[in-house]
This record gives structure tokens, C-alpha cells and sequence, in this order.
């Protein structure tokens, strides 16, 4: 198998992991620059990382990928064995997915990438900051006193932490206030196979930071979906507006 991702992305974090806890081989083709972007539409067409090529077949997005190696991979399961427990691990993923990782986003967005968004929009900051505590308050009354989310350690597990990685070194993570939630990201860090994609996550932007042509570029960021939601609804609409006008904003092609 082939992976052509950027170890930065919290989505390539979560196949990594995936991957790590399956214990399965994998070649790392790292899509670092800009300029390989056209050789990553050749097995993603949306121009996103991950892609996974396993001989002849293709399969791209993070949650495909992941089912994709589950129903390969059986063994060791990382979806619980009943129909509700798996139900109930998707969705945890789906909101990692969809609802952490953009309040992530616009955060990182404010606070790290482009910090003169966040001294012209402090508005933004405070109510991304503010939907993601609800987010963790949410996650901390699902966890309750388990020690993973749905039982054994599952994708729900590597869904959350591939997400709150960045929030950790944004500032931004589980406080006291959620203490259930705290201390499973202190067992979720300490696991091997999240210890490593969090390590080769911190890598990738160290790289990132002396390449004078990084993929993640903070001159033209890649908006899609849920992360345009949030960040409208956290005031940043005209923002979005003007990045777009300006050719500061990349969008996925069309096939």
C-alpha cells in the first residue's frame, strides 16, 4: 500500500494512526510542496490528502480509507463488534470530523497562520473558542467514566485525538472543566500509535515552516464544507469573502 499524504493533516493523523494500530505496511508518499499538487489529483481528485493506493484500487478521504482498511484489515478491530457500538463510533468520528476540526481551524487560522485575522476579528476568536468548549463539554458527557469511547480503543478514539492534537498547541484543549475528557487525551496521547502520528504531525510543520513552497500555504488556504459553516458562523463571512476575491482562498476542482 501507498499513502499519499502530509503527516500535518489531521486527516492523514487519523489514517496514520489507523494504520499504526493495524500494524500495517505502508510507503509514505509525502505531498510537501505546492508543486506536486497535480500528482496528488492523479489519485485524489478533490486535491486533498489522504489518498491510499493499494494495487490497483484508489480510495480517498480519510473516513473512506478507514473503511476501506477496517473491511481489508478486520484484525485488530477498530469498530466494535455490534451494529450500535459502531453506529455510535461513526458518529463520534463524524463530529470530530465535522464539528472539531473546523472550530480547530478558524482558531489556527486567528491565532497561528494568519494572526493579523485574529487582531482584526477578535470577535471570531472568542466564539470559535466558545462553540469548542461546548464541543469538549459534549464529548466529556459522552466519554463519561469509560476509559475509551465505545469500550475498546476504536476509530472514535483516533478521530477525537487526531483532531484535538492541534488545539493542545493552539491553547485551545480540555481544561478541568472537562475532566473526563482531559484525562482520556492523556491515555489517547500516551498510546503508541497516537504518539507517533501526533510526533510526525509536529514534524511535517517544522518542515513546513523552511519550505519555501509548503503545501499548507498560508497564503491561499483550502476551504471546503463544514470549515466555510463555522467560519461564518464565527463572523469570518466578509473575511471569506475578500480571500475569495482576492485569490486567497483554493476550493477543490471540479472532475
Amino acid at each position: 500500500m501507498k499513502l499519499y499524504d502530509n503527516a500535518f493533516s489531521p486527516y492523514a493523523f487519523k489514517v496514520r494512526a489507523v494504520l499504526y494500530e493495524k500494524n500495517l505496511p505502508v510507503e509514505h508518499h509525502e505531498i510537501r510542496s505546492e508543486a506536486q499538487r497535480a500528482e496528488l489529483l492523479e489519485v485524489s481528485p478533490r486535491g486533498e490528502v489522504p489518498a491510499l493506493v493499494d494495487g490497483e484500487t484508489v480510495v480517498y478521504d480519510s473516513t473512506i480509507i478507514c473503511e476501506y482498511l477496517e473491511e481489508r484489515h478486520p484484525t485488530p478491530p477498530l469498530l466494535p463488534a455490534d451494529a450500535p457500538g459502531r453506529a455510535r463510533a461513526r458518529a463520534i468520528e463524524r463530529i470530530a470530523d465535522t464539528q472539531v476540526d473546523p472550530l480547530v481551524i478558524v482558531l489556527g487560522v486567528a491565532k497561528l497562520m494568519r494572526p493579523e485575522v485574529g487582531k482584526e476579528h477578535p470577535d471570531a476568536v472568542i466564539q470559535a473558542a466558545s462553540a469548542l468548549a461546548r464541543q469538549w463539554h459534549a464529548l466529556d458527557a459522552m466519554l463519561g467514566d469509560r476509559e475509551w469511547f465505545v469500550g475498546p480503543f476504536s476509530r472514535a478514539d483516533v478521530a477525537v485525538a487526531a483532531h484535538m492534537a492541534g488545539t493542545v498547541f493552539l491553547g485551545d484543549g480540555p481544561t478541568a472543566a472537562t475532566p473526563a475528557l482531559a484525562a482520556w487525551m492523556e491515555r489517547a496521547l500516551a498510546r503508541p500509535s497516537i504518539a507517533r502520528a501526533a510526533s510526525e504531525a509536529l514534524a511535517a510543520y517544522s518542515e513546513s515552516l523552511a519550505n519555501p513552497d509548503p503545501f499548507f500555504t498560508t497564503k491561499r488556504l483550502h476551504w471546503r464544507d463544514c470549515r466555510l459553516e463555522w467560519a461564518i458562523r464565527c463572523g469570518l463571512g466578509p473575511w471569506l469573502l475578500a480571500e475569495m476575491a482576492g485569490g486567497r482562498a483554493f476550493f477543490s476542482p471540479l472532475p
